[in-house]
């Protein structure tokens, strides 16, 4: 039986938990032979390759920091030589660290854009060679509907993503002219492991009630929609950003 993803190779960062590791996973029960990266959980980041190995498809681990670029270099390169090509980049790592304005501090800050928006913007400029070399690609970003309802809490992340949206319109104009299409999937509230305190506190329940489906959305909402933008029947969407939000915003 083929899938979506039929002999393609795709990397996913931030993928041993939360929704890096249900793309990758995803990704893998399409066809897909993936590239796992992790920053520091090896054991979970080996859970993630042995799901996907147990699907019957290949995993292949790779240590690297998104914030640094000689660790991106580093990764890119160990990925193609071990894949030869790399079809899709998932820019999925990223960090919050919530609070009101008055207490971000210039570390809080300087840490989020760092992660969520260096970082994604680094991964994109150092595998456009290899995706031209290829003959075209596809790059998501995860952003986060924060950015599109505008905070109000967690202000440097709101800003992050939001940056991360325009990253997305400005790369689709440079991805274009060759076969690269880049788009962003913002998920709302999103049940995972990361987000379960969210949930059990009940901090969840106002972000529900901004939604017109009035309930959260699990991580296969998400899964969905970077697929449809991943695979090759979708050939006319680029610089688009896709509210998975159960209605919370409107555009």
């Amino acid at each position: 039986m083929s899938g979506r993803l039929d002999g393609k190779i795709a990397l996913v960062t931030g993928a041993s938990r939360g929704l890096g590791r249900a793309i990758a996973i995803g990704f893998a029960k399409e066809g897909a032979d993936v590239v796992v990266n992790y920053l520091n959980n090896e054991k979970a980041a080996k859970e993630t390759a042995n799901e996907i190995t147990k699907i019957g498809r290949r995993a292949h681990l790779i240590q690297a920091d998104v914030t640094n670029r000689k660790d991106i270099q580093r990764m890119f390169k160990d990925a193609e030589n071990h894949f030869n090509k790399i079809d899709i980049l998932v820019n999925n790592a990223g960090i919050n660290k919530r609070g009101w304005f008055e207490e971000i501090t210039d570390e809080d800050w300087d840490a989020i854009m760092e992660t969520n928006l260096k970082g994604p913007f680094v991964c994109s400029q150092e595998i456009f060679p290899i995706m031209i070399k290829n003959g075209g690609g596809r790059i998501i970003n995860i952003s986060s509907v924060a950015s599109q309802y505008h905070g109000p809490k967690t202000v440097h992340y709101a800003v992050s993503k939001a940056g991360l949206n325009s990253l997305t319109k400005v790369l689709a104009r440079y991805g274009a002219p060759h076969n690269i299409y880049i788009n962003a999937v913002a998920p709302g509230l999103i049940l995972t492991d990361q987000t379960r305190e969210e949930f059990e506190s009940g901090a969840a329940e106002a972000i529900i009630n901004m939604t017109l489906l009035k309930r959260p959305g699990c991580e296969e909402d998400v899964v969905s929609a970077c697929l449809t933008l991943a695979e090759n029947s979708q050939n006319y969407m680029t610089g688009q950003i896709i509210s998975v939000s159960g209605g919370a915003f409107l555009d």
